[in-house]
């Protein structure tokens, strides 16, 4: 799915809170949208989480982060990030 102000590179939080998992997708923005009003914004976050939601079936939280923030590899990109600790 490529959305108009979006860049391919995006990174998935795995966290637990209070005994339940939480799923957070972090996808970074142009830098010409980063700069963009902050209502522009809150509607691209709006839409990528209501295609998120239609296409997955669940409800994810969506957190656009600036140009070049989520690391980068040599090889394959770790997409996953699980912080969840077994209690």
């Amino acid at each position: 799915m490529v959305v108009e102000g979006t860049l391919p590179h995006y990174q998935i939080l795995l966290t637990r809170e209070k005994g339940l998992d939480q799923m957070e997708v972090q996808v970074e923005v142009t830098s010409e949208f980063f700069s963009d009003q902050v209502r522009a914004l809150e509607n691209l976050q709006n839409k990528l989480a209501n295609s998120l939601e239609h296409t997955l079936g669940l409800r994810v939280k969506v957190r656009l982060v600036e140009p070049h923030s989520i690391p980068r590899s040599e090889g394959k990109a770790k997409r996953v990030v699980d912080q969840r600790r077994d209690l």
